[in-house]
């Protein structure tokens, strides 16, 4: 197997040292494009992989490449790559806000696969969700799945769902953190240091995470069995429910579905 990247970001890397970790494909297989001299030095140096100025000698290195660019260097790199992308190429976007169609009017002969990431996917959590192009076909989808397994969980979806999947888990992380913020200082003004408040709030997101996912519990079902009768969760839960803050957490997956479907449009 023989992988592409167009862009060389931290999404890129993260996928790059997700790839070698999980032995799905060696350093030799592995060929990356980025304007930054720094940037193509830097990933020579730490994973040996092959890389290169020009964006337009890439497909003709690999038959799987990842778009990985920033939405405004699109269209160049439509220009550069693609005269040289064809029906032996799967196409796999990570580019914020370009949907199927766009991407498969630049390369039209290419089978596309459209992903959204999330930053997670740097230490190999990942939550990425997939929608295919029409003529993608049922190997590719094992493929992209294969691939993004590498670096977390993977589900795929419709295209039309995608705008909610970026309020929730591409957004999602700065929500997370918003709140765990919000906890530390909370623990701070009780006496905790914050470091310490903030090694307890980490552990107990990662701990609650893993215990859902695990004994696939529902969040209700968790909540009641930490929560006992007149208890301090109880009590903490109390104030909760009386605030606004369902339906502010409401507005913000709301408010973030909106502007990704107004980037996309």
């Amino acid at each position: 197997m023989k992988i592409g990247f167009i862009g060389a970001g931290k999404m890129a890397e993260a996928i790059v040292a997700s790839l070698l970790n999980s032995r799905t494909v060696e350093a030799h297989g592995i060929f990356a494009s980025d304007i930054s001299a720094e940037r193509r030095r830097s990933l020579k140096r730490q994973y040996g992989i092959n890389v290169y100025s020009s964006n337009k000698v890439i497909p003709g290195m690999a038959e799987i490449v990842f778009l990985a660019i920033k939405p405004q260097q699109i269209d160049e790199v439509f220009a550069d790559a693609g005269p040289n992308i064809t029906d032996h190429h799967l196409v796999i976007s990570i580019v914020a806000g370009r949907k199927i169609a766009a991407i498969q009017s630049a390369f039209p002969q290419a089978r596309i696969i459209r992903v959204m990431p999330n930053l997670a996917c740097l230490v190999s959590e990942g939550m990425s969700v997939f929608c295919a192009g029409s003529t993608a076909s049922v190997d590719d989808r094992k493929t992209a799945t294969k691939l993004l397994s590498c670096f977390g969980k993977v589900l795929e979806l419709p295209e039309e769902k995608l705008d909610a999947v970026t309020a929730v888990s591409g957004s999602g992380p700065a929500f997370f953190a918003y709140f765990m913020d919000k906890i530390v200082d909370a623990g701070v003004k009780e006496g905790l240091a914050r470091q310490d408040a903030l090694l307890l709030a980490e552990q107990t997101m990662m701990g609650t995470a893993k215990l859902l996912m695990e004994k696939k519990l529902d969040p209700q079902n968790l909540i009641q069995s930490v929560a006992s009768a007149k208890g301090t969760t109880a009590a903490g839960l109390a104030i909760l429910e009386k605030s606004a803050v369902a339906g502010i957490l409401q507005k913000t997956i709301a408010a973030a579905a909106q502007r990704s479907r107004e980037l996309s449009a």
